[in-house]
């Protein structure tokens, strides 16, 4: 996925995604078997001859249980534990269908020395939420109940040990509770059985066939949920829940010598069955040397999935280091063909490529997304880019072009090594056991990439590209909007009929590496006023034009910088009447190019040179570009920012462009939860242009004028201030400032509006209203809002966050807890930057269809009573102690940073607010100060809830069929 990052990302999440798939291979060097596998009760280490990482400490418990634990100091505090369980769906019998992830979630319903009534009471001591702090996952071969301290007290990581061991043998499994969480489950399976992964899931049994794990989806099925017993619970716990099937993972900020002395005295005593490890009935995959085809029909959805796969199961023996280098060259050799996919094939919604290793099994794959009407298109092509790569291979030109963009990426992601959250390093220290590869560590995963990068040539990513595919034995699979008749044989005649044709080799798009320097945009300006903010450790300064620039440094992710430029007033003076202005109106911007660049050549900066780069108008009250970089690359942000404010070019053409490009986005998305969504924001923000949706006729009128009219003056003139965080020295950032955005025109001193803006308002009576869309007919939704419409000091905000955290753990409690009609509810609190007398609380709870009108009466009814009776003093000290908690972490984020200073000087009151927030602010809030909010804001005429479901007798999702 590395080569295809384009610009609009968390780098940190991508950091993590960017080493999971490149280092697919060496994570799974081994056929995952009883007798070599992670369940034989070996490390991956002990039967190879490549070295783990030093820095774990590897051991075993009499009762045959395991721990790995690595020490990690750098995020001060913080610690991540899992218990890690290998058993999952794979070892369930056909009657249980579902139940690995069932007792999952039963595991946090009461055990033995945590009833359910103290469970949630228990995580808050710990200063903990459930979901976010604590939480667990079900997958194909193990289960992880995981554990995220931000504070390492001993006692606190005592208490976590003591759940673990009551999740490995002092579950309840209470009937009452086994029946509440059905509910709960079938939400959760509800809300996660979107169009992608039904499309994502259907290929498994014909790209896998003769496997059993295909028919052992973890989220089994309703059938299974509705009819599993407790007496299953107790047979399955027994068979999968014992310490030799268990290992304890930590990373982060203790000490390991207390930590295996704690961990041995809580889970040593464990007892281990007599039985022996039951044996997985894994099935056997089908190599017999002929083609295989499947297809999984979707109506209504207008596209389709079409995707080539070929699977071969792992060599069995020793991980070795040739073996690794060998599939981190396979890995690469996919992301080649992943970028072939996408300028190869037209007409479609772009095209994806992997090669990945899954329960022993090495699997290449091509997806490419097509309409019903197209997909022989889209399947013959992608056939054909994929024969033709192994016919010809690659040239020099692009494997220079992948090294390009991967090599500079790397190297953050090296720097990034010694300060990662202990969460990533627990997260794959557990990856590596459950997949039975040796654990070598960042640094080593890091040196193996770049040494792999530098030695590509021509010749070996062919090898490894016929390597990972065998061209007699793939699986082919549509997944969409599409009948056929003859169904699957239909595709194989199709298929087969097509490769007698011969190929046409296809000729990849390569270009070389986008120089960028600073233009002259104008005499650069100096410094003529600073300030410091030594509580957050920040600089102000204005140049001579008026700009403004707020700067931190920091070095907690070395080599990577983080920017924004705030410009002019956004939302705030948006003309009337034309809401599309705010849906395309920037887009056109962006596509128009700018001074010294064309449209291309500028996507081709940003891609060479950025690792993130966005405009949008998301903070209401100003255009804010948005940046990361290394910090080599910080000019080509403030460049390109620059280029677009000097002169800024309004094209008919681009408008016309991002005309089409939504209209056709909004008649695609005419359907489903999306298009409720939007009816909702039209209902209550009804005739204001800023926050409501544009209709049809909206896009068709507007033109580049209107673009321009809103647009120019406050890029060329309006009031700027950029905020820049991270590694780089304050010399180099005011050097580039100076002659970037410095060299501009004179800027306004302050920001200004013609009028005053009139401040938004809820337009809908308050009440209840049911909203329909055409659509998913599984899936529904309960909204609650709460406007707030009064200026806000910055206390009155930390005690309506706590209100509202207060208020999601009631819905949750009683809609999920106690009635299983839910699996997620969500409560916000959210100021509307620029508009200091209006903000908004707002609830969202999942559910099904017929739920929906008694949910969101139960909404009604828990925010009257807070309202009426005010909050308890438990519920008020846990809510604020997880608030609390958060902050903690976010004020340690660079990201996060940027955010609180990004107004510094255009609201010097902001200021303030952040020193208040890191001096502990949420702490202060008093019980008193939360009632008085819940008394004037959740009443029931100020309680706006809405019930967002399908239409009746219309819906897509019937599936199945030719």
């Amino acid at each position: 996925m590395i080569p295809s990052l384009r610009k609009q990302f968390d780098f940190r999440l991508v950091l993590v995604l960017s080493v999971f798939v490149l280092s697919a291979g060496m994570f799974a060097a081994s056929a995952a078997d009883v007798i070599s596998g992670p369940r034989s009760g070996k490390w991956a280490h002990e039967e190879s001859a490549i070295a783990p990482n030093e820095r774990v400490t590897w051991g075993r418990l009499s009762n045959g249980m395991r721990y790995a634990l690595l020490p990690h100091a750098a995020v001060p505090g913080r610690v991540s534990m899992r218990l890690v369980v290998l058993t999952g769906s794979m070892d369930e019998k056909d009657d249980e269908l579902g139940i690995a992830h069932f007792t999952e979630h039963m595991c946090f319903r009461g055990t033995r020395e945590f009833p359910y009534h103290e469970m949630n009471g228990f995580f808050h001591k710990l200063g903990m939420e459930y979901g976010s702090d604590v939480n667990a996952i079900t997958t194909f071969d193990h289960t992880a109940y995981m554990l995220e301290y931000r504070d390492n007290n001993p006692d606190l990581l005592h208490e976590g040990l003591r759940l673990f061991r009551n999740i490995a043998d002092g579950v309840l499994f209470d009937p009452a509770f086994i029946e509440k969480e059905r509910g709960v489950i079938l939400s959760e399976m509800r809300t996660r059985d979107g169009i992608a992964s039904r499309q994502s899931m259907a290929a498994f049994p014909v790209v896998y066939q003769g496997l059993n794990f295909p028919q052992r989806i973890p989220k089994g099925t309703a059938e299974s949920i509705r009819t599993v017993s407790r007496k299953n619970f107790l047979q399955f716990y027994e068979r999968g829940y014992r310490p030799d099937l268990m290992i304890l993972v930590a990373a982060g900020d203790f000490d390991v010598a207390e930590m295996t002395r704690q961990l041995t005295a809580i889970l040593g005593p464990i007892k281990k069955p007599d039985a022996l490890i039951p044996v997985r009935e894994e099935g056997k995959l089908d190599t017999t040397r002929s083609l295989r085809a499947g297809l999984f029909k979707i109506t209504d959805i207008g596209s389709v999935a079409a995707t080539v796969a070929s699977v071969a199961p792992l060599p069995r023996g020793p991980e070795t280091r040739e073996m690794n280098l060998d599939r981190l060259r396979r890995g690469f050799a996919m992301s080649l063909l992943r970028g072939r996919i996408s300028s190869a094939i037209p007409d479609s919604g772009g095209g994806d490529a992997s090669f990945d290793t899954l329960l022993g099994y090495d699997t290449a794959q091509a997806m490419v997304m097509v309409s019903g009407e197209n997909w022989q298109h889209g399947l013959l092509a992608l056939d054909q880019v994929v024969r033709s790569t192994y016919e010809r291979g690659f040239e020099q030109r692009e494997i220079d072009q992948l090294r390009r963009r991967l090599t500079s990426l790397l190297q953050h992601m090296a720097e990034q090594a010694p300060v990662l959250d202990p969460g990533v390093l627990s997260e794959n220290l557990a990856e590596s056991i459950v997949t039975h590869s040796v654990f070598v560590g960042y640094e080593e995963d890091y040196r193996r990439l770049q040494e792999v990068l530098k030695t590509l040539t021509p010749k070996n990513m062919l090898e490894a590209y016929r390597a990972a595919w065998d061209l007699d034995r793939m699986a082919f699979n549509l997944a969409g909007d599409v009948h056929i008749e003859g169904g699957a044989s239909e595709i194989l005649k199709v298929v087969q009929k097509y490769r007698k044709g011969g190929l046409r080799y296809l000729r990849p798009n390569t270009r070389r590496e986008t120089d960028f320097e600073l233009k002259k945009w104008g005499k650069p300006t100096e410094v003529v006023e600073e300030r410091d903010v030594p509580e957050l450790g920040a600089r102000l300064f204005r140049f001579g034009n008026n700009v403004r620039l707020n700067y931190v440094f920091s070095r907690s992710e070395p080599g990577i910088v983080y920017a924004s430029v705030r410009v002019g007033t956004g939302l705030l003076d948006m003309p009337g009447g034309q809401p599309a202005l705010k849906e395309f109106g920037i887009q056109t911007l962006l596509a128009s190019g700018t001074t010294h660049f064309t449209n291309e050549k500028l996507g081709e900066v940003i891609e060479d040179h950025l690792l993130g780069f966005s405009l949008d108008v998301d903070d209401h009250d100003a255009f804010t570009f948005r940046g990361t970089a290394g910090t080599e690359n910080v000019d080509a942000f403030l460049g390109v920012v620059t280029d677009f404010l000097y002169k800024p070019i309004f094209e008919t053409f681009a408008l016309r462009s991002e005309k089409m490009k939504a209209f056709l986005g909004r008649s695609q998305a005419r359907i489903g939860m999306g298009e409720g969504m939007r009816e909702l924001t039209n209902h209550l923000f009804k005739g204001d242009p800023r926050f409501t949706w544009a209709t049809f006729s909206n896009y068709m009128g507007m033109s580049v004028s209107d673009v321009r009219s809103w647009l120019r003056e406050p890029l060329t003139r309006g009031y700027l201030e950029a905020t820049i965080v991270g590694d780089i020295s304050e010399e180099n950032v005011i050097n580039l400032v100076s002659r970037s955005l410095g060299s501009l025109a004179p800027r306004a001193a302050t920001k200004r509006l013609d009028l005053p803006p009139p401040p938004p308002r809820i337009t809908a009576f308050p009440g209840f209203k049911r909203i329909e869309f055409v659509g998913e007919k599984h899936l529904g939704l309960v909204t609650g809002t709460w406007p707030v419409e009064e200026r806000l000091e910055v206390g009155d905000k930390a005690s309506l966050n706590v209100l509202a955290k207060i208020l999601e753990l009631r819905i949750r409690e009683e809609v999920r807890d106690n009635r299983g009609l839910a699996y997620s509810p969500a409560v916000t609190f959210t100021p509307y930057n620029g508009f200091p007398k209006f903000s908004l609380m707002q609830a969202m709870i999942d559910c099904g269809p017929s739920e929906a009108h008694q949910i969101a009466r139960i909404v009604e009814e828990i925010a009257g009573k807070i309202a009426a009776e005010g909050v308890g003093e438990s519920e008020f000290i846990g809510s604020r102690g997880i608030l609390s908690g958060q902050v903690k972490s976010a004020l340690k984020e660079n990201e996060f940073l940027l955010h609180l200073l990004q107004r510094a000087q255009e609201r010097p009151e902001t200021i303030d607010e952040s020193i208040a927030l890191q001096a502990g602010l949420i702490a202060t809030v008093t019980i008193e100060d939360v009632n008085r909010w819940a008394k004037k804001i959740l009443s029931p005429k100020n309680t706006y809830t809405a019930a967002i479901v399908p239409k009746q007798f219309i819906g897509i999702f019937q599936t199945g069929g030719p």
